[in-house]
């Protein structure tokens, strides 16, 4: 199958840290982005009901297919996150609700990249781009309450903590309640 020009890499973002792009994800990140996943399973999947044993190169190949045909949609927006060019792991803002103009963001970062505030300034950027254009009113970003790290990434960057989800999401065999935060467009101006 031949890619179409609207499935091609359409854009670069840049964020406010110059070592730091978010690449829409395209058909060519998938051996990159399969073997950062794999080399980060045991990591991923304490936090992400999709990372299974069975997860292989497939599911990445198919994941990667159907996020590009909704970037180009324009229905959702998934990107590569790269520092200073080295593929760190992924950020998308999800399904995108066109009549309440919301959506929210879903983050993963490779271990060796964690610490250095890469996903803040990944997240930062995802969120500007939202509300500029994709005319969002509303992003949330949902953690497990007991992902701590995870948690920290909204605090940083003031969105508001809305309250917690109780056993809102199955994970592996258990539930886990959502800490919710969220930022609206007149409060990131």
């Amino acid at each position: 199958m031949e890619q179409s020009d609207a499935l091609r890499r359409p854009f670069r973002l840049t964020a406010d840290n110059p070592d730091i792009a978010l690449d829409a994800i395209c058909l060519d990140d998938v051996p990159e982005l399969y073997a950062l996943i794999d080399r980060n399973r045991a990591r991923l999947r304490e936090w992400l009901p999709w990372v299974t044993p069975e997860y292989d190169i497939e599911h990445a190949r198919r994941f990667v297919e159907d996020r590009q045909i909704e970037n180009a949609r324009g229905t959702a927006l998934t990107c590569v996150v790269r520092f200073r060019e080295h593929m760190a792991g992924a950020i998308g803002l999800h399904s995108i609700d066109l009549v309440n103009r919301a959506s929210s963001i879903g983050y993963w970062i490779d271990g060796s990249f964690s610490g250095r505030g890469i996903v803040t300034s990944a997240c930062r950027t995802m969120i500007a781009t939202g509300f500029r254009d994709y005319g969002l009113h509303r992003i949330e970003i949902r953690c497990a309450v007991e992902n701590h790290r995870s948690c920290a990434i909204p605090l940083r960057l003031r969105l508001r903590e809305e309250g917690i989800l109780r056993d809102a999401g199955w994970l592996h065999h258990r539930w886990v309640s959502l800490r919710v935060f969220s930022v609206l467009e007149d409060e990131w101006r």
